[in-house]
């Protein structure tokens, strides 16, 4: 964290900076975002049912920018990486190779198991697990583009979290930086490097360490009156970065204060109520742990229902146009996962056993497909296809047994099924 003994700022100033804080080209414009939210696999294939509809609809065509954070960076990188070869949509604005380009790579990528391999390999000497899975995301998604090989229309924008300076990450073909550090323009970092820091998920994957050096940063332009930064030259050395979920796990920073229509696709893992608590030392950690992310989260939620809100109010009012702008109303739509079980059927839990598996197209994360989806406005569509493309891959993936092999034990077998399917318990 800064040192306020050194600083010309306080810590009040620094949070009041970041709510002010105006990102390049930072107006608000009446156009559509779209955010992609962090889970891991889980999130990176929800997202890909998600955005098959977005597709159908023709908005995925019209969109100006795309955030992602963690899992949902994979999707978007997977897209940002395919832009150019979607070529020009039809006249409803869809793409109609969309799934071959974008979609079918996912489903392969979500076969391999990268994420244990990598965290492995990357503790030894001169290398790090973050760096392994950049490694791997060139290797069987990207092909080591850079960031400048990114489309100009829409904007995309992978979010992660800096280490040192506590506030969030981003990069994108115009610039990469936070708003503490300095900003990077034109940076050369490759696409790998951007998708791995934003899901190095801590401390099993992260940091990915960054060294630009300082003369790679510039100042953001200060407004008059404005109070100086301290010298940020120590940060801009060595910059540590981490999961964007840390900060933000739904990426809306990067949209909400920039873009009218907001669309936000949340594949995070539902918070699961229980009964009964593992009152251990460790299980109330990670249940702390889970508290904690799960109401930030929440609080982020009720500022977008609530801005989603405001705005159908002003527009019925009369108070603001469908084309107009306004500084806190918003068009759009939420969807996401709901472990919140208040009513309806009796949650129907995923057994994975390798002796029968009980994985069917019904079961997605331990709750019936009727009672995990929550649209919460008209495009109920994508978030049908979006849980039909989840619990497909889970189904087929997870459907046929472990493999016999001569001499291994039942225990082996097991764990062997466990790995085979641990992208369904992400």
């Amino acid at each position: 964290m800064l040192d306020e003994s050194n600083s010309p700022v306080s810590a009040s100033d620094v949070v009041d900076k970041a709510d002010r804080f105006e990102w390049s080209g930072g107006k608000l414009e009446p156009g559509i975002a779209l955010a992609l939210s962090g889970g891991g696999y889980r999130a990176m294939l929800f997202h890909a049912g998600a955005l098959m509809r977005f597709n159908e609809f023709g908005l995925l065509s019209k969109t100006a920018r795309i955030s992602s954070v963690s899992g949902g960076s994979i999707t978007a990188g997977v897209l940002a990486h395919r832009w150019s070869s979607l070529g020009a949509p039809d006249a409803n604005g869809v793409y109609a190779n969309f799934k071959q380009l974008v979609v079918d790579p996912l489903f392969a990528f979500s076969k391999q198991n990268i994420d244990l391999i990598d965290a492995i390999w990357g503790r030894l000497p001169f290398r790090s697990p973050a760096n392994e899975v950049a490694r791997s995301y060139d290797k069987f998604l990207f092909g080591c583009a850079t960031l400048q090989s990114l489309p100009d229309t829409p904007r995309f924008v992978f979010c992660a979290s800096n280490l040192q300076t506590g506030v969030l990450w981003r990069f994108s073909k115009l610039y990469a930086g936070d708003y503490l550090v300095g900003r990077i323009d034109d940076p050369a970092f490759r696409l790998a490097e951007a998708v791995a820091a934003s899901s190095a998920f801590p401390p099993v994957l992260s940091p990915l360490e960054l060294t630009p050096g300082v003369e790679a940063f510039q100042d953001w332009p200060r407004k008059p009156g404005e109070s100086p930064l301290p010298d940020m030259s120590a940060y801009r050395r060595r910059v540590l970065l981490a999961d964007g979920g840390a900060y933000d796990n739904h990426g809306l920073e990067p949209i909400v204060k920039r873009y009218m229509t907001l669309f936000v696709s949340d594949g995070g893992a539902p918070f699961v109520r229980m009964e009964d608590i593992n009152t251990g030392e460790i299980s109330q950690l990670r249940r702390v742990f889970d508290l904690t992310d799960n109401q930030v989260r929440a609080l982020r939620r009720r500022d977008l229902i609530a801005r989603f809100v405001d705005g159908r109010n002003k527009l019925m009012s009369g108070a603001l146009k469908i084309d107009g702008m306004d500084a806190t109303a918003r068009f759009g739509t939420y969807w996401g996962i709901d472990g919140g079980v208040t009513a309806g059927p009796r949650p129907t839990r995923c057994r994975m056993t390798w002796r029968r598996p009980n994985i069917s197209p019904d079961c997605q994360l331990g709750l019936p497909i009727s009672a995990t989806t929550r649209p919460v406005s008209s495009l109920t569509g994508a978030t049908r296809s979006a849980t039909e493309t989840f619990a497909r891959i889970t189904s087929a993936r997870c459907r046929s047994p472990a493999p016999r092999r001569p001499g291994l034990s039942p225990r082996r077998r097991s764990a062997e099924k466990r790995r085979q399917c641990s992208f369904v318990r992400l």
